[in-house]
């Protein structure tokens, strides 16, 4: 006569613990994303600061991958402000809404670069005899080069008389740039009407 009531009890144990799940499962969320720079490069070893701004919980802090991803879970329904930082680049933030696992987008970070340096007043070219190697700075910390292998782009910053560039993305034979590699454009003197780039003389233009 008991065992009815016993097979009563564990179902009703058994539906609250799915109920209890399924709630919490509705309460808290997860959030995925990716941080790259502006020329789609994954950028590694960024903070990323996740803060309560409309929902219950408390700041969250992750650091991104090799891939650039970073994910965060537990956070609670609502919305909350996902802010990335990395030296070197601008901070971003942006609000996103959490629901519950696996129901929201992934989040897309673009960090502008922004060297340390000095930059142009106006774009200023140098070449080449015979048109390469061949630079163009721009007055917005951003270059362009052309050189016997190809041509890429990115960032620059001028400490001294010395230029150093980062290179974001090159279109050559071999990608032999990278973010660690940056490359060096050297200036006789602060008038900057010549320049060096790996022992060949370029002339302003």
């Amino acid at each position: 006569m008991r065992r009815p009531l016993l097979s009563t009890v564990a179902a009703a144990v058994t539906f609250g613990i799915v109920l209890g799940a399924a709630a919490l499962s509705d309460a808290q969320g997860a959030k995925r994303g990716q941080v790259t720079d502006e020329w789609d490069n994954p950028l590694e070893g960024v903070t990323v600061l996740a803060d309560p701004a409309g929902a219950d919980g408390t700041q969250q802090t992750t650091t991104t991958d090799d891939g650039g991803n970073f994910s965060f879970i537990g956070l609670g329904s609502g919305d909350w402000q996902f802010t990335v930082l990395l030296d070197g680049y601008q901070g971003l933030a942006q609000v996103a809404n959490v629901r519950r696992t696996g129901q929201t987008r992934p989040l897309r970070f673009e960090m502008p670069a922004t060297p340390a340096g000095g930059r142009f007043r106006e774009r200023t070219e140098f070449r080449a005899e015979g048109g390469t190697p061949r630079f163009r700075f721009e007055d917005d910390e951003r270059f362009e080069f052309e050189d016997e292998d190809g041509e890429g782009e990115g960032t620059y910053g001028i400490v001294g008389l010395t230029a150093v560039l980062t290179v974001r993305e090159y279109d050559g034979p071999d990608d032999r740039f990278s973010l660690q590699t940056p490359v060096v454009v050297e200036f006789p003197s602060n008038q900057f009407n010549s320049a060096t780039y790996n022992g060949v003389q370029l002339q302003k233009r």
